[in-house]
């Protein structure tokens, strides 16, 4: 270190030793809590949304919340009704109501690969081949309380459906995709 010829630190020196101080004290505090008011509150807010998380969907629904809007669902009532449509439809083998709930085309996911289904028709046509017992069980047995939901659309199952949201006005929800073999890989 240089010192002047008065034998006192060069300013530029100075400030850098309270600097240093300062931000010694600074680290010190928060090691040694300091500022637990603001953790406190961040952890009540992580809690309160943990509990949130547990809420089943229905109550935050009618609570006015929109647990569907991460897939891209504006409307969760809507959406509501078109899944129980679906599984009203796929419980009495209606092909033709079913086929009503997709956003075409359907990726169908298999072990052979993927298929894109373009039409309505083609869909009815191959209904069975589509809608296997895993399929229409997995529907059969989500409850919408227990549906996951993700960017990528609402999971029915182990991933047997996914259901999404047109990007339309008024928008149009359905189903976008059917993975048969889930238990199998």
């Amino acid at each position: 270190m240089r010192e002047s010829s008065s034998g006192q630190l060069a300013p530029v020196h100075l400030c850098l030793r309270l600097l240093s101080a300062a931000l010694i004290a600074i680290a010190l505090m928060a090691a040694s809590g300091c500022g637990k008011a603001s953790d406190n509150k961040s952890a009540s807010a992580a809690e309160d949304r943990a509990v949130k998380a547990g809420t089943p969907i229905s109550d935050k629904v009618n609570a006015g919340e929109n647990p569907f809007e991460t897939a891209g669902i504006t409307d969760p009532r809507e959406f509501q009704k078109v899944f129980n449509a679906v599984k009203t439809a796929i419980a009495k083998g209606d092909k033709a109501e079913v086929a009503n709930y997709i956003l075409y085309p359907l990726r169908v996911n298999g072990a052979s690969g993927s298929e894109l289904i373009p039409t309505r028709r083609e869909f009815v046509d191959q209904y069975d081949a589509i809608m296997t017992k895993p399929v229409r069980d997995a529907v059969a047995n989500q409850s919408f309380d227990r549906l996951f939901i993700n960017y990528q659309g609402v999971m029915v199952g182990n991933g047997e459906v996914w259901f999404g949201g047109s990007i339309d006005k008024p928008q149009v929800i359905g189903m976008i995709a059917i993975n048969h073999d889930i238990g199998k890989r």
